[in-house]
């Protein structure tokens, strides 16, 4: 499913398998308005399938089915918050979900005040991409999600109201 609407975050599958996987997943559903691609939301399908979710704990497989699971949630829920935008034209191959994210954020800088991607080349070209229109947006690196946590006062950083502060 696609929407329209476009929050000012916008992050690719990897960033939403390496937080989902984190304790804090639950606060950024409970706090965060997020955008992804349908790219990244059909690669996080796709993780589902083809990872396996009996691998044993503590595998990357396990880790990648688990997060792309939890990652897919709020995606395909109800929730306003987490919305999914429409990559066009569709790219494909190994870097198709960071292209996609490129691609949206050239469509639509102004749009976007975050880009969070786990790749650094990926980052770079969206920053050269910011640069280019002359907009404030930065592409950022997933841990960058947890301080928008803090940020929104989701979590005071070591005061113990957020799991592992």
């Amino acid at each position: 499913m696609t929407d329209d609407t476009r929050h000012p975050v916008i992050v690719d599958s990897d960033a939403l398998i390496a937080v989902a996987n984190t304790d804090l997943w639950s606060h950024i559903i409970e706090t965060l308005h997020l955008t992804t691609t349908n790219v990244c939301q059909q690669e996080l399908q796709r993780h589902t399938r083809e990872k396996s979710a009996h691998a044993p704990d503590g595998t990357r497989e396990r880790w990648i089915h688990d997060g792309s699971k939890a990652a897919l949630e709020p995606f395909t829920g109800e929730s306003e918050a987490f919305t999914v935008v429409p990559c066009v034209p569709r790219p494909h191959g190994e870097d198709a979900g960071e292209t996609s994210i490129q691609r949206e954020v050239e469509q639509h800088p102004e749009t976007y005040t975050y880009a969070i991607l786990m790749d650094k080349h990926g980052r770079m070209a969206i920053n050269r991409v910011f640069d280019s229109q002359s907009e404030d947006g930065k592409a950022v690196a997933p841990p960058f999600l947890l301080y928008l946590l803090l940020e929104h006062g989701a979590c005071t950083g070591g005061q113990g109201d957020c799991p592992g502060a």
